[in-house]
């Protein structure tokens, strides 16, 4: 059984559609703002609970699944985000990641499982089923928030590296003759 087409069914397409241009920047190498960080993680997170909730038959297996996707992925995202080289301006709370497609890819996923239960709630039968899409945004989802955490936790620890100068300011500081 799949849940008719609705606006939920809009709404996660468009969450996973901004998760995704959210996360581009940190993935182009480009400095983004310390808070930037969690805006993907948390989209995408959201994303997972409602795609999970539009299971209907319920088993202990399912949510099994679910879990297991959830916990793979999250193992995954904490290694790779201890593993990325960053660059961070604690003065103006900056960071800078190396280039990286991991988190784009795992964005890409959460976008095609998003558009994969539209088009089965506008088919009003299930290309793939539920429980399965469900453990796959799980997975993705975890994925890009345990990353985001493990780099949020190393901030603290790494040296400070000027990075104003690659961001633009609000109010430019005046240029004297």
């Amino acid at each position: 059984m799949i849940a008719p087409l609705s606006l939920t069914s809009v709404l996660t397409v468009v969450m996973a559609v901004i998760c995704l241009s959210t996360l581009t920047p940190q993935s182009r190498g480009e400095v983004v703002r310390l808070w930037r960080l969690a805006i993907p993680a948390t989209l995408a997170a959201v994303l997972a609970v409602v795609l999970l909730t539009g299971v209907f038959e319920v088993s202990l297996a399912d949510d099994a699944l679910w879990l297991a996707g959830a916990v793979i992925g999250g193992l995954a995202g904490r290694a790779k985000g201890w593993s990325l080289p960053l660059e961070v301006d604690h003065q103006h709370g900056l960071i800078r990641l190396r280039r990286s497609i991991d988190a784009q890819y795992a964005a890409i996923g959460v976008v095609g499982l998003a558009f994969l239960d539209f088009a089965s709630a506008a088919l009003e039968d299930a290309i793939v089923p539920g429980e399965y899409v469900a453990a796959a945004a799980a997975l993705c989802a975890s994925y890009i928030a345990a990353r985001a955490v493990a780099i949020a936790v190393r901030i603290r620890r790494a040296p400070h590296v000027g990075l104003h100068d690659g961001f633009p300011q609000a109010n430019p500081p005046a240029i004297k003759p």
